[in-house]
């Protein structure tokens, strides 16, 4: 099944949900969710922040759908899940920038500026986004929040890690930012995160980062 999602105001949460009730290999599905999407959240306005509001909003529905015994593994999962897709997506856009630097591609400013502050957002949000979600779902104990609190530290560590890698990027190439060279179209820019999305999944996977 296709999980790219064409209404992000609905069809996320209600993707979430299912995934996260079932039980089933829901950290990679959640965080195909989020990759899939991640271009399109911010075409959207919508944002990368929001993206992750909308995946927890049906996480937190489908965490009172799944079975007792299970919510401890499913709750870790979602985090993971969360955390991965960030991640590549995080990648993706420092292989879009490389590319462009290599290029002389200049995107729009408009184009770069919401990326920025996108990312400025994940950085000081995630952690908050995703713990206002935790505690707000009535099935979970509170021993089973603070473990998944403890969890959402380390992935948040990472993503930061992530994030910081990706702003030492943008420094090393200035190109991407320039005013010289070939000017792209309005948009182009998160085509070429859609593009790199494949390639920054493998990179991830050999990797094999302890948490991911």
């Amino acid at each position: 099944m296709s999980t790219t999602i064409k209404d992000p105001n609905t069809a996320i949460k209600a993707l979430a949900d299912e995934i996260v009730a079932s039980g089933a290999e829901v950290r990679s599905r959640l965080a195909e969710v989020v990759t899939r999407n991640a271009c399109q959240s911010e075409q959207s306005g919508m944002g990368l922040i929001g993206l992750v509001q909308e995946v927890m909003e049906g996480a937190r529905a489908g965490l009172d759908r799944a079975l007792p015994q299970d919510r401890e593994d499913v709750l870790r999962q979602v985090v993971d899940g969360l955390g991965d897709g960030l991640c590549q997506a995080v990648l993706a856009g420092r292989l879009a920038l490389e590319e462009a630097a290599r290029a002389h591609l200049h995107h729009t400013t408009a184009d770069l500026t919401r990326f920025r502050d996108d990312l400025a957002a994940v950085h000081d949000l995630f952690t908050e986004t995703v713990d206002r979600g935790l505690t707000s779902c009535k099935t979970l104990t509170a021993a089973q929040v603070a473990a998944a609190r403890t969890h959402l530290d380390r992935v948040a560590e990472l993503l930061r890690t992530d994030l910081d890698v990706l702003k030492d990027a943008v420094r090393e190439h200035p190109e991407a930012f320039a005013r010289e060279g070939v000017q792209c179209a309005a948009g182009a820019l998160f085509q070429a995160i859609g593009r790199m999305l494949p390639r920054a999944g493998d990179l991830l996977n050999k990797e094999s980062k302890p948490g991911r």
